[in-house]
């Protein structure tokens, strides 16, 4: 068994783990049978490659993860949401230490299935929709107390930094000079339409990762919102915008914006849709270009990336409807 693995399990009151790994990216994520019990097992060290450290809120890792957990506890404890419980290690708390002091956190395993492995039909498609507005809705209400939060902003201040590491991948050969051109310029347009929204609505927690494989739809067919490392603050639209970004169809997306509707009764205008939508894009981009030398599609996905999203938003071209 993995020496880290191994000394994580003892940070918790398990009887007899056995573990799957079931991915490495942000974190080494475990599931965790323990007799009659499932949790997720959490070992928070990124993946080589994935750097998602330029979004820091200069806040420490720990603080960082307290926080996410607060998050879901205040989702548990006052909504009628189904979200998993974190679990409180052998020394209290929700966030454990090992010895080289990379923190480790344990939740509830939800039983089912993520949306991207069963038959998304319009009702499932709905549903996420009105999942995602209840916990805007709920974010909204508790703005003033949730401005505590130790979290990310993904707002008009982290293109700079979005900036820099895209000059980076241009140094390694990962991106054109024409590419990283096209980039920075769409950088300039979300910074002038995120200027208009901030005078249009205020900012909230949003989730900022909810693709089909960060929503689990449960036997009950009741859904829970998973992986809420990277949530922080921003417009809604930025949730909105990650579904664009985020491997959803066409049809997906209107049944999506459907389900939201019915629930949050809100003008949603495409135009502070699509630059959170190129803002998911280039956040992937930024996060993951070191690892992209071993993705034979990376090449092809910039090309369509620059022509279908950045160009156009730095045109001023409409380029998604609702």
């Amino acid at each position: 068994m993995n020496p880290l693995l191994t000394e994580a399990l003892d940070l918790y009151n398990l009887k007899c783990p056995q573990t799957e790994l079931i991915r490495h990216n942000e974190n080494i994520t475990y599931k965790i049978i323990d007799t009659d019990k499932q949790y997720v097992l959490r070992i928070h060290k990124p993946t080589e490659g994935f750097y998602p450290d330029f979004l820091n809120t200069n806040r420490g890792q720990f603080e960082l993860i307290q926080s996410e957990l607060d998050i879901i506890s205040s989702l548990k404890n006052e909504t009628d949401l189904s979200v998993q419980t974190p679990i409180c290690g052998i020394n209290s708390g929700f966030v454990q230490s090992l010895a080289d002091g990379t923190p480790v956190t344990l939740l509830e395993w939800i039983e089912g299935q993520t949306i991207e492995n069963v038959g998304l039909t319009p009702d499932i498609y709905k549903d996420s929709g009105k999942l995602m507005a209840n916990m805007h809705t709920f974010f909204a209400q508790s703005a003033e107390r949730d401005k505590r939060y130790s979290r990310y902003s993904y707002d008009q201040t982290i293109l700079p930094s979005i900036a820099a590491r895209i000059e980076n991948a241009v140094q390694i050969e990962m991106i054109s000079n024409e590419q990283a051109k096209t980039i920075i310029n769409s950088l300039d347009e979300m910074r002038r339409r995120f200027d208009e929204l901030d005078n249009i609505q205020e900012k909230h927690i949003v989730h900022a990762d909810l693709g089909k494989s960060n929503v689990i739809i449960g036997v009950d067919g009741i859904l829970t919102p998973i992986d809420f490392s990277l949530c922080g603050y921003s417009h809604f639209y930025m949730d909105l915008g990650g579904i664009y970004g985020l491997n959803f169809d066409d049809e997906g997306r209107k049944y999506i914006i459907e389900g939201y509707k019915s629930i949050r009764n809100c003008e949603i205008n495409p135009r502070y849709i699509e630059p959170y939508f190129a803002l998911s894009v280039v956040l992937f981009i930024a996060c993951q270009y070191e690892r992209a030398k071993k993705w034979d599609w990376f090449p092809g996905n910039m090309e369509r990336w620059c022509r279908d999203i950045f160009k156009p938003l730095v045109d001023n071209f409409r380029f998604i409807s609702i």
